[in-house]
C-alpha cells in the first residue's frame, strides 16, 4: 500500500491482483447478494485508490482494508434494505430460496454428507438472522481471522465492545442452534 500512496508504477495492480479474491470473499460474506459482490469489490478498489494518500500504516493494512469493506457493506445493506425489488427473471427454488437442479453433484452424497450439509444451512440461516453488527464482529473473526483490537478499528468500537459484540453474536447462535442441533444449553 505504501508503494500505491507513493504512486509507483503498477504498485496498485499487483495490490488488486493480491487481495481482489479476499475481498470478493468479504463482500460476500457480509451482504450475501452474489449479484452484486463485483461492482461491490470493484467499489472497495476505487475507495481504496482514492484513499491512498491518506493511508497511515500504523495498523495492518487488512485492517484499513476490511474497514472500506465494512463500510461499503453497511452502506450498501441499508440502501438494499430501503429499496426493496423483485426480479421477475429470479428463478423460483425451494423454500430456502436454492435452485433445486436434478443434476446436483450432491444428489448422491451419503448420509453423512447430507446431515452435515444440512447443518450448515442451519448455522448459516442462524448467522444471518443475527442483528447486522453481530454478524459483521462474528464475520470479521471466524471468517477473515481477525482480532478483537482489529475488529475495534474496522467498527470504530471500544476492545470491550467487540468481546461484548461477540459474545452477544455467539450466543445469540448458540441459542437458535441449540433446538435444532442439540446438546446440553451449557455449550
Amino acid at each position: 500500500m505504501l508503494a500505491v500512496a507513493a504512486d509507483h508504477p503498477g504498485a496498485f495492480e499487483r495490490l488488486v491482483v493480491v487481495y481482489e479474491t479476499r475481498v470478493k470473499a468479504g463482500v460476500y460474506r457480509s451482504i450475501r447478494d452474489a449479484s452484486s459482490v463485483d461492482d461491490l469489490a470493484q467499489e472497495v478498489f476505487l475507495r481504496l485508490y482514492k484513499a491512498r494518500h491518506r493511508y497511515q500504516p500504523t495498523a495492518r493494512f487488512e485492517t484499513f482494508l476490511y474497514r472500506i469493506i465494512f463500510n461499503l457493506c453497511v452502506n450498501h445493506t441499508q440502501y438494499q434494505a430501503r429499496r426493496r425489488t423483485w426480479s421477475l427473471d429470479t428463478p423460483v427454488g425451494d423454500e430456502d430460496g436454492r435452485i433445486m437442479d436434478p443434476e446436483d453433484p450432491r444428489a448422491g452424497l451419503p448420509l453423512d454428507q447430507l446431515e452435515q450439509d444440512e447443518r450448515a444451512v442451519f448455522v448459516q440461516q442462524a448467522v444471518e438472522s443475527l442483528p447486522d453488527n453481530q454478524r459483521r464482529a462474528l464475520l470479521l473473526s471466524r471468517f477473515e481471522g481477525l482480532g478483537y483490537e482489529e475488529i475495534g478499528q474496522i467498527m470504530d468500537l471500544s476492545l470491550q465492545a467487540v468481546k461484548s459484540l461477540l459474545w452477544r453474536a455467539r450466543e445469540n447462535v448458540r441459542r437458535k442452534l441449540q433446538p435444532i442441533l442439540g446438546g446440553s444449553s451449557d455449550e
